[in-house]
């Protein structure tokens, strides 16, 4: 009996929030509307006879629900507080591009495309990636031509915000696709 009673309260706490709320109201009203309210409805013995249930319930509900409520402002706030810092990371390091990383970043805006193919092997290429500034795309492609790397959308909207940070020594720009015909 205890373990069915366990069992039963671990899945009132596994309810979905608007569940709580709804429990939580009903017996509010039960617990608070008028004498003559609950007459009318029919339900003023069977509040009498269960206060102290109705109390616990709307207790337990709308704690619950609190706590629902704490620990989804607390994720927001957390996915919040990680988008912030890693568009503070990407932009710090876009004001320290080198040539080469220039070069790559060029491409995506000199053919205003979001995607680049690009050899995973090249240590320029995997630096970009572990800045988080782009990312590669696809898992199919091939060691010689490369992989489908895109721009990540902060770097993106940013470098159109301040297209300055690609000036650089050259103005050339890089991929590693090869263009068919040619070994």
């Amino acid at each position: 009996m205890l373990s069915e009673f366990a069992k039963s309260f671990l899945e009132f706490l596994k309810l979905a929030p608007r569940y709580l709320v709804s429990l939580g109201i009903i017996s509010a009203f039960l617990l608070f509307s008028s004498a003559h309210t609950l007459e009318r409805l029919g339900v003023l013995e069977l509040t009498q006879k269960n206060r102290s249930w109705l109390g616990l319930i709307f207790i337990v509900s709308t704690a619950l629900f609190g706590v629902s409520l704490c620990i989804d402002i607390f994720h927001w706030l957390r996915r919040w507080w990680h988008r912030r810092a890693a568009f503070r990371r990407v932009t710090q390091r876009l004001h320290r591009l080198t040539e080469d990383e220039k070069q790559i970043l060029r491409f995506y805006f000199a053919e205003e495309t979001r995607s680049n193919i690009l050899r995973i092997d090249d240590g320029v290429v995997q630096e970009l990636v572990s800045e988080g500034i782009i990312y590669r795309s696809a898992s199919l492609g091939n060691m010689l031509e490369g992989f489908a790397h895109n721009i990540g959308d902060i770097a993106w909207d940013y470098l159109h915000v301040y297209p300055n940070l690609l000036e650089g020594t050259t103005n050339t720009y890089r991929t590693d696709k090869r263009q068919r015909g040619t070994w």
